[in-house]
């Protein structure tokens, strides 16, 4: 099973709209690092991903030592503003051959620049859509609701999808 490896503004941005609990449904091993728990400061959010880590839907990652050094050093020598938890997830990733959930900017070109594959929230409302997991209908509203939410994300892409969502519903 494919691992996907989520960042803090996916699970935040997830839970905002009720769909992280829709994303432990798709077909991935989903995987975060503790680095990333640690940034969820909201009580609700964070009691919500770890009930989720507690029935096993997402794992919780730890890194060693040696590891932890590695990610200081990669840390140091990085450009812009990554965090450690930025640079711990990239690595997790890069480290495990796993896809990149993340809806940072600067974190998706450094992933991509480390040969990182890297997603985005769309590709989540797609594979949900597309795996039936939700209808299209609720896809295109709960992409509305995170457009008020994260004013960052595509909006030419998040039009696209919202209307072929909506145009997809009347049909059926």
């Amino acid at each position: 099973m494919e691992i996907i490896v989520n960042d803090t503004n996916i699970f935040i941005d997830l839970h905002s709209i009720g769909l992280l609990r829709a994303l432990c449904d798709l077909p991935y091993d989903v995987r975060t690092v503790d680095f990333v728990v640690n940034e969820i400061k909201d009580p609700t959010q964070l009691e919500y991903l770890t009930a989720l880590v507690t029935e096993g839907k997402i794992k919780v990652e730890t890194f060693n030592i040696e590891e932890l050094a590695e990610i200081i050093a990669e840390h140091s020598i990085v450009p812009g503003n990554l965090s450690i938890p930025d640079c711990s997830v990239c690595y997790y990733a890069r480290k495990h051959s796993a896809t990149l959930l993340t809806g940072d900017r600067q974190l998706r070109k450094y992933a991509e620049n480390n040969n990182v594959a890297v997603r985005g929230v769309l590709f989540i409302f797609d594979e949900l859509v597309a795996r039936n997991i939700i209808e299209a209908g609720i896809a295109a509203q709960k992409l509305r609701e995170l457009t008020n939410i994260n004013v960052r994300l595509p909006k030419s892409e998040i039009e696209k999808r919202i209307k072929k969502w909506s145009n997809t519903k009347s049909q059926e």
